[in-house]
């Protein structure tokens, strides 16, 4: 069972609000929250209470087409992304062309979510089988950094993201009018007790510290746990095109750290009987050897032998690319364990 927000109106302080909203409604123990990405009602239609949006123009708005993609991207980070709503229209070649920042930001989100797959679906399986949350206030995994306390607007998604939407417009408001002198940038706090990498940078940061993070239009700021294990998929237009192709083990260095890879058929409800698999990803840091671990369990149509291929993030290397010189070894794993010196 998945619940979203409700019918939610299309301004910048409802996105604001919706952050700390699916937060509070997972930490009841609810595991699966998700809410209409660009509002649910767009326009403003005085005669009726509920339908308060502040885009009139809707789609044809560049302001609403910003205020869309800055919760497109936040949504990329739920446990269930989906644009829906009326009175406007929302398939993505809606917002531009290519070669438009606003369009090309949300094809950027779009594919990103689609390679995080087997992650996010490892979480999906250890919400199912150790009672997780995939979305998760700050304090859940900081609890000894009082700061966090009473962040509402950052969160984690899962062991590895810290992920920081931007609220507020950089470019354009309400009738496209412009933003003059916007500074794209926002104020981030990294937890004390580890070193972060920013996604987009490649640069190594100190936990504990606040500083002013970028935030174009084509990137909201987003931070990874140093010691990280992040599976991540081949570039795919739907969610079994490849099946057998290969996946890549993206390892942030600066601690050990551990993942544990879930997989089932994909579909159906034979997982409630035990049809899954798992494999333990390990990662030690001071000797810089990754462990794969023996699968444990089956299901019909498992891959009985896979490609790995492990990228090891360095000071500097940004994104999803191949790595430095010491990064993209491929592996051949037939289900048995194995240890890869890097």
């Amino acid at each position: 069972t998945i619940t979203w927000s409700g019918d939610v109106v299309a301004t910048w302080d409802t996105l604001r609000r919706q952050i700390a909203d699916g937060l509070n409604f997972c930490a009841t123990g609810v595991p699966y929250w998700t809410l209409d990405v660009g509002g649910f009602f767009v326009q403003n239609k005085p005669d009726l209470w509920f339908w308060s949006g502040d885009y009139d123009a809707g789609v044809d708005d560049l302001g609403y087409r910003e205020l869309f993609v800055r919760w497109f991207q936040y949504a990329t980070f739920l446990p269930m992304l989906r644009a829906h709503g009326t009175d406007t229209p929302r398939e993505i070649w809606r917002f531009g062309a290519p070669g438009d920042p606003l369009y090309d930001a949300l094809v950027k989100f779009l594919h990103l979510r689609y390679r995080l797959l087997p992650y996010i679906y490892s979480l999906a399986g250890w919400t199912t089988q150790r009672a997780y949350t995939m979305l998760r206030l700050l304090a859940f995994d900081f609890r000894d950094d009082a700061a966090t306390y009473d962040i509402r607007d950052q969160f984690m998604f899962g062991p590895a993201f810290l992920v920081c939407p931007v609220t507020q417009p950089m470019h354009y408001t309400a009738g496209s009018q412009p933003v003059v002198d916007a500074d794209e940038s926002r104020s981030v706090y990294l937890p004390a007790g580890c070193d972060w990498w920013d996604f987009w940078s490649g640069e190594r940061l100190a936990g504990g510290q606040v500083i002013s993070a970028a935030a174009s239009i084509m990137a909201i700021p987003l931070f990874v746990r140093a010691g990280s294990i992040v599976p991540v998929a081949e570039p795919m237009q739907y969610v079994d095109e490849k099946p057998d192709g290969v996946m890549e083990l993206h390892i942030y260095p600066g601690r050990d750290g551990t993942f544990l890879l879930y997989e089932d058929a994909g579909d159906g409800y034979d997982y409630e009987q035990g049809a899954f698999s798992t494999i333990e990803l390990k990662w030690y840091d001071a000797t810089q050897q990754l462990e794969i671990g023996e699968r444990t369990g089956s299901y019909p149509g498992m891959q009985e032998q896979r490609t790995f291929r492990v990228v090891i993030h360095d000071a500097g290397q940004t994104e999803l690319s191949q790595g430095t010189d010491r990064s993209g070894t491929t592996v051949t794993y037939q289900g048995k364990r194995l240890v890869i010196d890097l």
